[in-house]
C-alpha cells in the first residue's frame, strides 16, 4: 500500500515538472514571438523616411587643391544621395545654393576644420558649402585675400562637377574670416576693381559677416593705441614695404558702392578685438552710397565671439530670415 501511494507520488512529480517545462518553453516561445514582432513593427517604423536626419545626404569631398601652396585647399560639401558601389554617391541633379566659408584667426593662426559648427545649419537646410584654407602666418599679407579671391575663381570653374549654384553664393567667416568675406563679394561687385574680378560670372546673394574688420587703417590705429600686443593687422603686413599700401587695398570699405550685395554683420557692442565702430563704419557707408539690404545685427554686451545662448540664437535666425528676404 505504502509502495504504491509512493510510486503514485513519483508520478505526479513527473507530470507535475513536464508541465512546469513545457510551461516554461511555450512562455520563452511566446516571448521571443512577441519580441519578433516588436522588432518587426520597430522596422517598419524606422523604414519611414524622418526629416529630422540629414547627414546622409551629405558627401565631403576633402583638402581638394585651388593652388600650388599646401595650405590653398578647400573642403567640398556636396548634396546627394548614396547609392552604394560602386560609384557610391550621386551628387544632386540640380546645382545647390553654396556657402563660401572662412575662418577666422588674425590670418596668422587658424584653420577650417574647427569651424565646421558655424555651417552646420546650411547643411541642415540642403547648401553646399566650400570650407576655405588659406595662407596665413605674420607678414604673409596679401596671401589670405588672394587666396580668398582665387577660390571664387575656382568656384566659377568647377560649378558643374560640385554642383554648385553660381547664381546663389553666400560668403562668409568670422572675424578675419569676416574681413576676408567682405573682401570676396564687395570686390566681386566692382568690375575692373581687381585682377581676380569674377563678378560677371557669379553673383554673390549675400555676405554674411560675423565681427569682420572693415577698416584696416582705422582698426590698426586702434590696436596700436589699445592692444598693441595684438595688433594683428601690423603682424599681418610685417616686414612689407608697402605696408600702408597694402592697409589700405585691403580694407573692404574701399569697395563699398550702391551695388554692393546684402550685407549681414553679427557684431557684438563690447568686442575689443574688433571695435563695433567698424561694423558701424561699413554700413553707414553702405547707407550713404544708396546701398540696398543691409542689417547691423547688434549683440549687446557681446564680445568677441563671446555671446549668450539667446544671442547665438537670435543670430543664426537673423542669418536665415536675411537671407530668405534676399534670395
Amino acid at each position: 500500500m505504502l509502495l504504491s501511494l509512493f510510486q503514485a507520488k513519483r508520478s505526479f512529480m513527473r507530470i507535475r515538472t513536464v508541465i512546469i517545462v513545457l510551461g516554461i518553453f511555450l512562455t520563452q516561445v511566446a516571448c521571443k514571438q512577441a519580441n519578433e514582432n516588436s522588432q518587426t513593427l520597430t522596422l517598419e517604423k524606422s523604414s519611414v523616411p524622418s526629416p529630422q536626419f540629414w547627414a546622409h545626404h551629405y558627401n565631403m569631398v576633402m583638402d581638394v587643391s585651388y593652388g600650388d601652396d599646401p595650405d590653398q585647399r578647400v573642403d567640398v560639401y556636396t548634396y546627394g544621395k548614396y547609392i552604394g558601389e560602386p560609384n557610391w554617391f550621386e551628387r544632386s541633379e540640380d546645382k545647390r545654393p553654396t556657402l563660401v566659408w572662412i575662418h577666422g584667426g588674425g590670418w596668422r593662426y587658424g584653420n577650417k576644420e574647427t569651424d565646421t559648427w558655424f555651417f552646420i545649419h546650411f547643411l541642415e537646410r540642403g547648401w553646399n558649402v566650400v570650407n576655405v584654407e588659406h595662407r596665413k602666418g605674420v607678414g604673409t599679407a596679401p596671401n589670405a585675400a588672394e587666396d580668398v579671391l582665387t577660390v571664387m575663381k575656382w568656384i566659377s570653374e568647377n560649378a558643374e562637377t560640385y554642383r554648385l549654384d553660381t547664381d546663389k553664393i553666400v560668403v562668409s567667416g568670422a572675424s578675419s574670416g569676416g574681413h576676408l568675406a567682405l573682401l570676396a563679394g564687395l570686390i566681386n561687385s566692382v568690375p575692373k576693381s581687381h585682377p581676380s574680378y569674377i563678378g560677371d560670372q557669379i553673383r554673390i546673394q549675400a555676405i554674411i559677416n560675423w565681427y569682420g574688420a572693415t577698416d584696416l587703417n582705422k582698426i590698426e590705429t586702434y590696436l596700436s593705441d589699445h592692444l598693441p600686443d595684438q595688433n594683428f593687422v601690423m603682424n599681418w603686413v610685417q616686414g612689407k614695404e608697402n605696408a600702408q599700401e597694402l592697409i589700405t587695398k585691403y580694407s573692404p570699405i574701399q569697395y563699398v558702392t550702391e551695388n554692393a550685395p546684402p550685407i549681414l554683420t553679427i557684431q557684438g557692442d563690447e568686442d575689443t578685438l574688433t571695435p563695433y565702430a567698424q561694423a558701424v563704419l561699413l554700413h553707414e557707408k553702405l547707407e550713404n552710397v544708396g546701398a540696398q539690404n543691409h542689417k547691423l545685427l547688434t549683440l549687446k554686451g557681446g564680445t568677441h565671439i563671446g555671446f549668450s545662448e539667446e544671442q547665438f540664437q537670435l543670430s543664426f535666425k537673423t542669418v536665415f530670415d536675411f537671407l530668405d528676404a534676399n534670395p
